[in-house]
């Protein structure tokens, strides 16, 4: 999508916000489909957790969360792009997806 996105001529804040708001509906349709509340729950206490929100990482997070490692201008927002394809392995194996 982001190439698609780039040959669109949309700008890289726009589309690192798209890329997250397309990885935050995942996460929240994937925990829909999930069988287990318990394992949902989990996932939610873990979320909260680890960024102040059972649903996961806010942009405004993520934009923190770069600037907190030395990241400026349209590299937090590349940087956000790329995070949002990426899955969470530890995740993934604790689940055995």
């Amino acid at each position: 999508m982001n190439r698609v996105w780039v040959s669109e001529g949309i700008g890289v804040a726009e589309r690192a916000k798209r890329a997250w708001m397309m990885r935050h509906e995942a996460r929240l349709l994937a925990r829909q489909m999930m069988k287990d509340p318990r394992q949902v729950e989990e996932l939610r206490k873990r979320d909260l957790e680890k960024y102040g929100n059972p649903d996961g990482p806010s942009f405004q997070y993520l934009i923190r969360q770069g600037t907190k490692l030395g990241l400026k201008g349209d590299k937090i927002y590349e940087a956000i792009i790329e995070g949002a394809f990426m899955t969470n392995a530890d995740v993934n194996r604790r689940f055995k997806i």
